[in-house]
């Protein structure tokens, strides 16, 4: 796959994951800035990774060109082969739907920039394959419809009318809306998971 993938490799800190999570959600009730929310999430990248199957792999910041710029891209490398996620963050306090039951401008937003990601990939698709050490981008086999995903808003914003949009939105653009209440509630019970894994290996060391 090469340095530049490999050189982001996410390693699971199975003790402290919890901690991270809790932090995260400290962040989250404070209503603290992208700036802030980007930078644990950098600290702490397995709290991403572990919202997919199959992700071992967290870029932040990703460049394309001077045009874009991603909050993060994830690949995730399942039995069918290579898939990159890229992630759009916006703020907490963000609403995702009007009283008319549409998408708000903030959330339009996000998933415009998911839009114009995929669009500068599929002009520059070479380079966006080609290996860091041959002056490309280094997203190895990325495909020019990669999978969106957009963390905005809290969990009391989406209500059953939000839902179904939602759901149209993953349907017609593979475009997936997240709260980050539940991103944060995924991450509790992987960091439990881990957890429960080092009270194992403990308890076999005792026997």
């Amino acid at each position: 796959m090469g340095n530049y993938i490999e050189d982001h490799i996410v390693k699971i800190d199975k003790k402290g994951f919890e901690a991270a999570v809790s932090e995260l959600q400290s962040l989250v009730n404070k209503g603290v800035s992208e700036s802030k929310l980007q930078r644990h999430i950098e600290e702490h990248p397995y709290i991403l990774s572990q919202q997919f199957a199959h992700c071992h792999f967290v870029i932040p910041k990703v460049a394309l060109g001077n045009q874009y710029e991603t909050d993060f891209m994830c690949l995730e490398i399942p039995s069918s082969g290579k898939e990159w996620i890229g992630v759009e963050l916006e703020i907490p306090c963000k609403k995702v739907i009007t009283k008319a039951g549409r998408k708000t401008a903030e959330l339009e937003h996000a998933i415009q920039q998911i839009r114009d990601w995929r669009s500068w990939v599929t002009d520059n698709l070479s380079y966006a394959r080609q290996k860091k050490e041959k002056n490309g981008l280094g997203l190895s086999d990325i495909a020019p419809r990669f999978f969106g995903y957009v963390v905005i808003g809290r969990r009391k914003e989406f209500n059953e009318k939000f839902n179904e949009l939602r759901r149209q939105i993953l349907r017609d653009e593979l475009i997936t809306i997240r709260s980050w209440d539940g991103i944060i509630e995924w991450a509790y019970k992987r960091a439990k998971f881990y957890s429960y894994i080092v009270d194992s290996q403990k308890i076999i060391k005792m026997a």
